[in-house]
């Protein structure tokens, strides 16, 4: 178990019960423990178990001499509605989500505070949809490394811990820890993996998957049982290395798997 002075780079929280010290050092002891992508994503299943958070999204990227978010390299985790990740991609959402085009700070980003400085229509407009769909109120914490421009996010949606100010403190200090779990967990085999290489079945299956269709709409469009088709998204998700669909299909997109739909096995 970790001391106060094992906590790198950030304060503690201040004033914090007993009970929610412990709780930081358990964080923090544990995810120095995290070995490798399985044991990662193992952390990750604990630490939404620990916080009263609806959504979550880790991912790890390049930042500039800004120190904002240039490429994004790997989404390690993501449990946002998949209907709205579709939507956030298809309409470039990136290039005016105010979370991602305000500079990386060792402060917390909170979503609330950020979103009443927008000015823009096309801000306003990806706010109100993000709202309509959970993703209004939340937090984000970062860390990042100078040396390789290497930057991991994390961002945790609902108000119960966007008020909770001790916990986004708790959040914000375990986050450099994280940042060194994922770097050196994810970051050598993004670098070193090899092409993915799905079959042209997967691939069809990945397309209407990446298009909100259902297993069942999957069989009827293709014309193959509900059984194959729950088959090939199981071998789609272990190929990928993702947690589940969802995140299957957000690695694929961001692998650019473009599915030749002509192709059948």
């Amino acid at each position: 178990m970790p001391t106060e002075k094992a906590i790198m780079n950030r304060q503690m929280p201040k004033g914090l019960a007993p009970e929610r010290l412990y709780t930081l050092l358990e964080w923090v002891h544990r995810v120095g423990q995290v070995e490798c992508e399985k044991t990662l994503k193992h952390y990750l299943d604990y630490l939404q178990q620990q916080i009263p958070v609806e959504h979550m999204c880790l991912v790890v990227g390049r930042i500039n001499q800004q120190r904002m978010m240039q490429r994004l390299d790997k989404v390690v985790e993501i449990t946002y509605p998949h209907n709205w990740i579709e939507h956030y991609i298809h309409e470039n959402y990136a290039s005016c989500d105010p979370v991602l085009l305000t500079p990386l700070s060792p402060n917390p980003l909170l979503w609330q505070e950020r979103f009443s400085q927008v000015n823009t229509n096309q801000e306003k407009r990806f706010i109100a949809e993000a709202t309509s769909v959970g993703l209004g109120d939340g937090i984000t914490c970062s860390a990042f490394s100078q040396k390789h421009n290497l930057a991991c996010l994390i961002s945790l949606a609902g108000k119960d811990v966007s008020m909770d100010r001790q916990l986004v403190e708790m959040v914000n200090t375990l986050v450099p820890h994280l940042h060194q779990a994922v770097i050196r967990t994810t970051i050598p085999a993004t670098v070193n993996q090899p092409g993915i290489v799905l079959s042209h079945r997967e691939h069809d299956i990945f397309h209407w998957m990446s298009h909100g269709k259902t297993n069942w709409e999957i069989a009827t469009i293709l014309d193959i049982s509900e059984r194959t088709v729950k088959f090939h998204v199981a071998n789609i998700i272990r190929k990928l290395n993702a947690n589940n669909r969802t995140h299957a299909i957000v690695l694929g997109l961001q692998l650019g798997i473009q599915p030749p739909l002509a192709a059948n096995e």
